[in-house]
C-alpha cells in the first residue's frame, strides 16, 4: 500500500492541503510552477480573481497535457512502423542467407 503525503502550502491567499503519494521535494517543485504560473496569469489578468486565475491554469494544463499525449501517440506510432520495417528488413536478410543462394 503506497503511503500518502500531506502537502501544504497556500495558492493566492488561499491555504490548502494536498493528500499526494508524491514526496516533499516532488511538492515543493510543483508548488512553485504553480506560483510561477499564477503569476504569470496574474500579471497578464490583474483584475481576474483567485478562481478564475485557477481555471485558466487548470486549462492551460489540460491543454498542454493533452498535446503531450498526442505527441507521444505520434511517437509511438512512428516507433512500431520503425520496428516493423527493421523486423521485417532482418526476416527477408535471413531468409536470403538461408536459403536464397543459387543452386548448382
Amino acid at each position: 500500500m503506497t503511503s500518502k503525503n500531506r502537502y501544504k502550502f497556500s495558492f493566492g491567499d488561499k491555504p490548502l492541503t494536498l493528500t499526494t503519494d508524491k514526496d516533499n521535494l516532488f511538492m515543493e517543485e510543483v508548488e512553485r510552477v504553480a506560483k510561477e504560473k499564477y503569476e504569470a496569469i496574474k500579471e497578464k489578468l490583474p483584475q481576474a480573481d483567485n478562481e478564475t486565475i485557477a481555471i485558466l491554469m487548470a486549462i492551460n494544463s489540460l491543454s498542454t497535457q493533452l498535446s503531450r499525449e498526442i505527441e507521444f501517440e505520434k511517437t509511438e506510432k512512428e516507433l512500431t512502423e520503425l520496428r516493423t520495417k527493421t523486423i521485417v528488413g532482418i526476416q527477408k536478410r535471413a531468409g536470403q542467407s538461408q536459403g536464397g543462394g543459387e543452386e548448382r
